[in-house]
């Protein structure tokens, strides 16, 4: 038995790989950034635009992803593609649940540098809303549960699913390996990180292995202004994994 879970741009990763155009939509994705040369804007916002150029670009490049046949082959996976989401507390404005979140989240990641899991935003209330990649009846309707996932303001805006306010599923778990401890059948999990943990929190865990990067990614979150810092972190991510190819089938005959 096979099981793929993730959230924000993990489960956008997953989404390019499995819909079988991850070339094709990197490709897409750099011309379509191209001309970016701010994250944040001031000037937009004071002109009543939204300040940051992230959302339309995202949807846009799922939206690629997922044309061509690239739905249908989701749809058609032999296993559960799980994306997680982050309710927002009920008892809490909107505005001040998201506010409220982030800046936990932030706080116990720098203060508790081994931490992989978080575990401050969910004792706030946060609650997981899981979905099943394969039963989206549309792209839109996949494209939307991505973008639900990833949702970070200002840089995209909370998310919707029925009547559920949702955040950047990271809130619950950044690493959600828990989705698939709760598959019967599945007995080695592998948790791709993207950032350097100490050597404590990091390679084989019991049935779990943490795979992080040895030193910091090139680029940083929601940078859209830089192709090169792209491709530099993705060219660092395939010499890892050339390096642990070994140890992966190793733990996965285990």
């Amino acid at each position: 038995m096979r099981v793929v879970s993730g959230c924000s741009a993990g489960a956008c990763m997953a989404i390019m790989v499995l819909s079988g155009r991850q070339r094709e939509s990197h490709a897409y994705w750099l011309s379509r950034r191209a001309g970016v040369t701010k994250n944040f804007d001031w000037t937009r916002l004071l002109r009543g635009h939204r300040p940051t150029p992230h959302l339309p670009i995202y949807r846009d490049t799922l939206f690629f992803a997922l044309a061509d046949g690239g739905f249908e082959r989701i749809q058609a996976l032999p296993f559960p593609l799980y994306i997680l989401t982050a309710i927002l507390p009920a008892f809490l404005p909107a505005p001040v649940a998201v506010a409220a979140g982030i800046v936990a989240y932030s706080v116990e990641k720098k203060l508790r540098r081994g931490l992989v899991h978080p575990t401050w935003s969910p004792r706030m209330g946060f609650r997981p809303l899981i979905v099943d990649a394969r039963g989206c009846a549309s792209p839109t309707q996949l494209t939307e549960l991505v973008l639900a996932s990833s949702a970070t303001p200002p840089f995209t805006p909370v998310g919707r699913i029925g009547e559920h306010r949702l955040l950047d599923g990271g809130m619950i778990d950044n690493a959600p390996a828990f989705i698939g401890e709760g598959v019967a059948g599945v007995s080695r999990h592998l948790i791709v990180l993207t950032r350097p943990y100490p050597a404590a929190s990091i390679g084989r865990q019991g049935a779990r292995w943490y795979f992080a990067p040895s030193r910091p990614l090139p680029i940083n979150r929601w940078d859209y202004t830089s192709a090169e810092r792209v491709e530099s972190t993705i060219a660092l991510g395939a010499d890892h994994a050339e390096l642990a190819e070994s140890d992966l089938v190793r733990f996965l005959a285990d």
